[in-house]
């Protein structure tokens, strides 16, 4: 078995009218022995490089709601902005809620264990269907939340102009009950702000990944639940035999991945790391030194890093905070073991030889994914 809003990170393209020399790229692969399935993903990575080369300068429609709620409730700007850049790209996703089921550009969120959306309603005094179907209502109800929040955590800087005040509102915001996620989430928050480009009236955002160090190395706090030993053969792997990444999708749910990797089945299969979509939470369930079942042929030399969702509905499931949170696991793994940080020696599932496997699939924001990756392995350099 292979096993939140889906951050619209691929849907910039739609933004911007890019021409690709396609077939540059496909001889390429061809040159280089790559498979019809290797070729399209370069060609997709090549697409998405271009792209995301781009700036994306904010609407003037979308910049005066995010001042106006600024105003409303004394939250800045830029911080309101950061946080819905880093939750959908500026993208309400056309009113389709996440797997999580949260709604709008902000990502505020109704289900059994999170209820932002309610909350929000509450203090705004907006309804909640104004609230998932209304940008402008979106953003004043999450300016809303965070106003709560720093009145509850930092209530001596209430109206601070200065974003590193709101961190704690901020850990807030993503609320997961493991705090590391909650500090990546923040360091990614606070990083984009300083991609922004203020000129006159508008606010350009670089499509590029600053990660803001708040104290000292990144820190990777996985939880360890064993995968069930036919998955994999006990090994003593390290720096020099562990040469690569294996980037996977689950095509299921990260605790119903975790559920089938501890149990003994046919076709024997667990990775070393599963990564949740909604807060980058990640589980260890096979040891570094050990081969995993997970790549075939490269079993040997790979580390596999599952990411929740299906290969066919990426916009739903490929969030910001999992790419976050796996590219920092990534980068750890590259620092540890001498990997060197690049598309090489960071593949997905089916650019390994022999695989059977699509995953990660034309959904996959290789280009994002590898700036994140990249911006996290010099934290770990520092």
């Amino acid at each position: 078995m292979k096993a939140r809003h889906v951050l619209g990170i691929l849907s910039l393209a739609a933004l911007f009218a890019v021409s690709v020399p396609w077939a540059s790229y496909a001889e390429e692969a061809a040159k280089n022995g790559g498979s019809p399935i290797n070729m399209e993903l370069q060609q997709l990575d090549a697409e998405a490089k271009l792209t995301n080369e781009q700036a994306y300068v904010v609407p003037d429609t979308l910049l005066a709601a995010f001042e106006e709620a600024s105003k409303q409730y004394k939250v800045p700007r830029d911080l309101l902005i950061a946080i819905g850049w880093n939750e959908s790209r500026l993208s309400n996703h056309e009113g389709l809620p996440s797997f999580e089921n949260g709604y709008g550009m902000m990502n505020l969120v109704s289900n059994p264990v999170k209820q932002t959306l309610e909350k929000a309603s509450q203090l705004s005094g907006l309804d909640v269907n104004l609230l998932k179907s209304d940008d402008k209502s979106n953003i004043m109800g999450a300016a809303a939340l965070l106003a709560d929040f720093q009145k509850t955590a930092n209530p001596e800087f209430r109206e601070s102009p200065n974003l590193p005040d709101w961190s704690n509102a901020v850990k807030m915001y993503l609320g997961s009950e493991n705090d590391e996620l909650n500090v990546s989430y923040l360091q990614q928050v606070l990083g984009t702000s300083k991609l922004f480009i203020p000129s006159g009236n508008k606010v350009t955002i670089k499509n590029e990944i600053v990660i803001s160090a708040l104290v000292g190395k990144p820190v990777v706090k996985p939880i360890w639940k064993a995968a069930h030993p036919t998955n994999y053969a006990t090994g003593n792997r390290g720096r020099g035999t562990i040469t690569h990444l294996a980037i996977h999708v689950m095509q299921g749910t990260y605790a119903g991945s975790i559920s089938w990797a501890q149990q003994k089945h046919d076709g024997p299969s667990a990775a070393h790391y599963y990564v949740r979509s909604s807060d980058g939470e990640i589980t260890q369930m096979v040891k570094d030194k050990d081969i995993a079942y997970h790549a075939r042929s490269a079993n040997s030399y790979t580390i596999g890093i599952e990411h929740e969702g299906y290969v066919s509905d990426p916009k739903k499931w490929f969030t910001s905070t999992m790419y976050n949170q796996s590219a920092k696991l990534a980068a750890l793994m590259c620092y540890t073991y001498g990997i060197p940080v690049d598309r090489s020696h960071i593949k997905g599932h089916s650019e390994y030889p022999n695989q059977t496997h699509t995953d990660p699939g034309s959904g996959w924001d290789w280009t994002t994914y590898m700036r994140y990756v990249k911006a996290w392995y010099a934290e770990y350099q520092k």
